[in-house]
């Protein structure tokens, strides 16, 4: 596909904007669109703030029709880059996943449409670019923009279970100069300063509008008695006849939210991190297909779900944080009609976040056991696969396994222990995985301060989230102040 135009070097014309919106099938670009496109287009970083469904992936699309290289987007999953992808086979633009899900010799033919410039938007997520036969592939192919969709994922998600956010900075660095957009919609300006450092990024054009549409309608009921509160979501629920999601807290509270509607002849599914791998796929295509009308799920489901249709959120228990509260609200009314986004808080809703929160991390006292064990089996051997090892310091410490696990990820996340992959480069995929004590670490004392300032952090967020729901202001004004 030929671009649109052959330079990039002057501000996008009055007159292009209109070929490039007839071209992508929309009446008109936002302003806050027009203002990404041209920063880039200018060869200027850019930071883009704005709502989930206000259009924010055209921002990086359209200048794949003018820019004469290749757009790079980095994006956290595969459900939600192939569905992209899909959206810009519809507008014939060459685009690819390049994913785990690709076969070896899907990757083979992927590769060579790279080389030969074939393809205009590539998505890849940052666990692809760590891999350095890739970024070598990438490193000969001119690369005109590169776009960190839901950016977020780099501060909060960097610091969490996949580490490969914190160095996406790192390997886009060795991709070579040129303008980079990060787009999230939940941010706030003191992470946006850490996601602007990890990403490496050189005075970006910042642009933001209101976190939450004009359309959502944000209602949140409060319940001193807990068989009120779960009757009222059921009743509530029941007596609609549209499209909508359900988010609980836990696995347990699905289930029984599920179990309800079913009971009374909802067109209900369920999702959570339970369930088999298929079971979720089929749950999920059943929602978007329109054969499920509620979808009871956790917080794991709804990232890359862009179904206009759905016309209510409803909250069974408290979000932990406002940034989560956000985000899944943001999936209703996409269509740009009225939606409803209503929070059920419960009398135990604060207390199970906590729980929620103290479990994800290794208690002050269990750490220093964790890690001298941990240290003492370094000792024997220089390398050990991940889950061997997690199962041999559960035995040894005499602790639960999720505790184990818990303690894990915080060491990896600290960067005590490394993991070590070793990847067949020719067909670009991870076979074994092997983790090692990590190199010029500041030892245990690093380790417990790092603790106390990530629970306090997390806490931080929570007692936020706990301020909107029990505070008389309104929830939009709430959210809108906590991100500015």
């Amino acid at each position: 596909m030929q671009p649109v135009v052959e330079t990039y070097k002057n501000p996008v014309t009055s007159s292009l904007y209109e070929q490039l919106a007839q071209r992508v099938g929309i009446d008109r670009f936002h302003e806050f669109q027009k203002q990404a496109i041209s920063a880039v287009s200018r060869g200027r970083d850019c930071f883009l703030v704005v709502p989930t469904g206000s259009g924010k992936s055209f921002c990086y699309i359209v200048p794949s029709l003018f820019l004469p290289g290749l757009v790079l987007v980095v994006s956290p999953l595969i459900a939600l880059m192939r569905d992209q992808q899909r959206q810009l086979e519809d507008l014939n633009i060459p685009s690819l996943s390049f994913d785990s899900h690709m076969s070896p010799d899907e990757k083979k033919v992927a590769i060579r449409r790279i080389a030969q410039e074939e393809i205009k938007v590539l998505y890849v997520s940052p666990e692809r670019l760590a891999l350095n036969g890739f970024r070598e592939m990438l490193k000969d192919i001119k690369i005109s923009l590169i776009a960190i969709d839901e950016a977020h994922c780099v501060q909060q998600w960097g610091q969490g279970f996949r580490p490969e956010y914190a160095k996406l900075g790192s390997y886009l660095e060795a991709l070579g100069p040129c303008p980079r957009m990060a787009l999230t919609a939940t941010v706030t300006p003191r992470e946006r300063a850490e996601v602007v450092k990890s990403l490496r990024m050189k005075d970006p054009q910042y642009i933001a509008l209101g976190s939450v549409r004009e359309n959502l309608e944000l209602n949140i009921y409060h319940y001193q008695n807990m068989e009120l509160h779960k009757q009222s979501i059921l009743e509530a629920v029941a007596g609609r006849e549209d499209q909508g999601i359900v988010y609980a807290s836990t696995r347990k509270n699905v289930d029984e939210i599920y179990r309800g509607l079913k009971a009374r002849k909802v067109l209900v599914g369920q999702y959570h991190g339970g369930m088999m791998a298929d079971q979720r796929q089929r749950a999920q295509l059943d929602f978007m297909n329109g054969k499920i009308r509620t979808m009871v799920a956790t917080k794991a489901f709804g990232m890359g779900i862009n179904l206009p249709s759905i016309r209510y959120v409803v909250h069974a228990n408290m979000p932990c944080s406002i940034e989560s509260y956000t985000q899944e609200i943001g999936r209703a009314g996409r269509d740009g009609y009225h939606a409803n986004c209503d929070l059920h808080y419960g009398p135990r809703d604060y207390f199970l976040q906590k729980f929620m929160i103290e479990k994800s991390f290794p208690s002050e006292k269990e750490l220093p056991k964790i890690w001298n064990l941990l240290e003492e089996n370094f000792v024997e051997k220089r390398a050990y696969k991940q889950d061997q090892l997690i199962q041999r310091l559960s035995m040894q410490a005499l602790v639960p396994l999720e505790t184990i696990k818990a303690a894990f990820e915080f060491f990896i996340k600290e960067q005590a222990v490394r993991v070590i992959e070793t990847v067949s480069e020719e067909d670009n995929y991870l076979f074994e995985t092997f983790v090692v004590l990590g190199e010029d670490f500041g030892g245990l004392n690093k380790l417990l301060q790092a603790l106390r300032e990530q629970v306090a952090w997390r806490f931080d967020k929570l007692n936020a989230m706990h301020k909107l729901v029990k505070g008389g202001a309104s929830p939009r004004l709430s959210i809108e102040q906590y991100f500015q």
